[in-house]
């Protein structure tokens, strides 16, 4: 930004400066007007004729005294000229006969050419004259025939030269701000480069800590960011390995009691104490596995594969009815399409559609999909005593939804249902609820393949949960290939 304002500021000085070295060039040459009209003087007078190259250079007027020639041969003039038509003025001092502007390209407008010959007076019509061919930029010689017939051609280096109109410079200086913002942006997007790199890295990182680390490049912020980044996703996967090795010391050390309990059990006379210990055991061991589940990393370890998710989502439902569980599932609607008319045939305004199964392909870890949808069916079995699934796509998302016929949840405890271990029913016993981690692992498995879920509740009676996935697939190469 500072390098920016920097050139920009560079530039508008430049401007400044050209407008001012140009309006000094226009007030020298108007003054130069006077200077012309007593070198007139001086040539006409044959005892000052000798000064006049000398009177010219003060004021850095090249001047050349050059031979008579007769009146008629100024009109066989070889070179391009600019002529200027002067009445003769007999008895007027410093009236020449003739005046030619003579230029290598360009002339003086007829704007200009009023101007001039508007002057009352020689001192004036020369400081108009030299004014406008300062004014006009352009290198020129004035060409003089005075009334003895004698010619002077004067010229001077600075003030009538080549030099850049405005609009030219205004073009100039558009361009050069044009440039200064085009490379400040791709600075900008040079020195961006490596902080964009980094969000993007932690976007498509963010639920894992393996992987390469982010390359350490660019100013040296972005150094620091990835290097403080590549140190904490070090630091978080230490510490979900030891969380890994505790959760296994964990599990084995509380299932090989449990084990040990379930056999002993099998061993009491009490039929009505054995069940109720069996019982205690299978729901200790449900929780166990619900809490190892929700803290271990099992949803990324499974490897994403295209699946017809029509047929997964099926089948899900169709195990819960084989043991007379009332689920039932409603596929995706078929596609339907109209008839065009074309040369072959008329407009048909009837609907077509295809009649078989809409298969619905797509990207993700089928196993923990499985899952959570499982335990959003037993959720719906549990509280709403039947569960009814549907099934829609669109061209960028799966949409899933499940609704029952039970009490619903308050809207002030819809978001905190997915919090591990919070149950509506604060008792924690088993016979009113769960482990209060069934919903904590669904919104972990959707959340791991960048979906939403929403609960709702029904107009009349119900829960209705609303599961959104991105549609994703990826070709995959043929085996062998």
């Amino acid at each position: 930004m500072m390098i920016g304002g920097v050139i920009i500021a560079t530039l508008a000085s430049m401007a400044s400066l050209y407008i001012i070295d140009r309006s000094e060039r226009i007030s020298r040459a108007y003054t130069l007007g006077f200077t012309i009209r007593e070198l007139v003087l001086i040539a006409e007078n044959p005892e000052l004729r000798g000064n006049a190259r000398n009177v010219g250079a003060q004021d850095g007027l090249h001047v050349e005294i050059l031979p008579a020639q007769e009146v008629e041969s100024l009109l066989l003039y070889s070179r391009p000229a600019q002529h200027i038509a002067m009445p003769v003025r007999l008895g007027d001092a410093g009236w020449p006969t003739a005046v030619k502007v003579h230029f290598r390209h360009g002339r003086l407008s007829a704007e200009q050419r009023d101007v001039i010959e508007q002057a009352k007076s020689p001192s004036l019509f020369f400081a108009q004259l030299s004014r406008e061919i300062a004014r006009l930029g352009l290198k020129a010689q004035i060409e003089l025939t005075l009334p003895s017939g004698r010619r002077m051609m004067l010229s001077h280096a600075q003030l009538w030269s080549d030099y850049a109109t405005p609009s030219v410079v205004f073009i100039m200086f558009v361009v050069g701000v044009i440039a200064v913002l085009a490379v400040f942006a791709a600075l900008a997007d040079l020195l961006a480069g490596p902080f964009k790199t980094l969000a993007s890295a932690i976007r498509k990182n963010g639920d894992e800590v393996e992987g390469d680390p982010v390359e350490e490049r660019g100013p040296v912020e972005a150094r620091s960011m990835a290097e403080a980044y590549n140190a904490l996703r070090f630091r978080i996967a230490r510490m979900l390995e030891d969380r890994t090795r505790m959760l296994a010391a964990i599990s084995h050390d509380l299932r090989t009691p449990s084990t040990r309990l379930r056999l002993r059990a099998e061993f009491i006379d009490n039929d009505e104490l054995r069940e109720t210990v069996l019982r205690d055991l299978d729901e200790m061991d449900e929780l166990l596995s619900d809490a190892l589940d929700f803290l271990g990393d099992w949803i990324h370890k499974e490897e994403e594969r295209t699946v017809d998710f029509t047929s997964v989502l099926e089948a899900i439902c169709d195990d819960y009815a084989d043991l007379g569980r009332p689920v039932t599932f409603e596929g995706p609607k078929p596609l339907t399409f109209n008839l065009v008319n074309t040369v072959f045939g008329s407009k048909n305004e009837e609907a077509h559609s295809f009649g078989d199964k809409r298969s619905i392909r797509l990207t993700c870890r089928a196993g923990t999909l499985r899952r959570a949808f499982t335990n959003l069916i037993n959720n719906a079995l549990k509280y709403g005593h039947r569960a009814y699934v549907s099934l829609d796509a669109t061209a960028d998302e799966v949409i899933v939804m499940i609704h029952d016929e039970g009490p619903g949840i308050p809207e002030d405890e819809q978001d905190k249902v997915f919090l591990p271990f919070y149950r509506v029913e604060g008792s924690r016993a088993r016979s009113t609820g769960g482990s209060g981690l069934g919903l904590s692992i669904v919104r972990t498995v959707i959340d791991a393949h960048e979906g939403q879920i929403s609960l709702n509740n029904l107009p009349r009676r119900g829960l209705q949960v609303i599961v959104r996935l991105p549609r994703k697939v990826q070709m995959q190469a043929p085996s062998g290939v």
